[in-house]
């Protein structure tokens, strides 16, 4: 999987989560930064309404997210939850823990139908 590829998946379930919880959605202004092995640093920005996905650093993200390529794809493809991926050591989060909790809405919500 390369970035481009990440990115039109997560914009997938992000617009498919968005018939759900939109107007919670609209009003983010967060930034997590991804460090996922073989991909390029990036980080996902939600600010007044829109996402976007940009390659790079990002000097004050709220969290960071590490974990392999094999587990990114698994949670992209809805084939795992995010707090399971932590909890079972898959996935490190160093920054504000708990905000994670925002983005793992995004992917429990689609996950649920």
């Amino acid at each position: 999987m390369d970035l481009e590829t990440a990115r039109q998946k997560f914009m997938e379930v992000y617009n498919k989560a968005l018939e759900k919880i939109g107007d919670e959605v609209k009003g983010w202004n967060k930034v997590f930064q991804f460090e996922v092995e073989g991909l390029p640093e990036f980080y996902i920005e939600f600010s007044n309404g829109e996402v976007s996905i940009v390659e790079g650093r990002h000097e004050r993200p709220l969290a960071t997210l590490k974990m392999s390529q094999e587990v990114f794809e698994k949670i992209l493809n809805l084939e795992m939850d995010p707090m399971r991926a932590f909890m079972m050591g898959k996935m490190k989060i160093t920054g504000n823990v708990i905000e994670t909790a925002n983005l793992r809405k995004i992917f429990d919500v689609v996950r649920k139908g």
